[in-house]
């Protein structure tokens, strides 16, 4: 199966697929705690969405740079 996402091309739409992006995180960061430490595997609190929200966003803002930061040296480094 190949699936090719549509481009993101506003701010409207990047925003959002941020949010997906940092939903889906702050989900499997709770999944994995929960998993390690035997907890149970239901429903999150609020608290432990906004715990790992944080951390999610902390993970994907350092992404964010580093992407731009590879774009920038790629284009820097001229045709190949």
């Amino acid at each position: 199966m190949n699936a090719v996402p549509d481009p993101i091309t506003t701010q409207e739409q990047a925003a959002a697929e941020r949010e997906t992006l940092l939903g889906f995180i702050t989900r499997g960061i709770y999944c994995t705690t929960a998993g390690a430490t035997g907890a149970d595997h239901g429903q999150p609190s609020g608290e432990a969405l906004a715990l790992g929200r944080t951390v999610a966003d902390d993970y994907l803002t350092a992404y964010e740079e580093w992407m731009v930061k590879l774009a920038a040296d790629n284009a820097a480094a001229g045709p190949q």
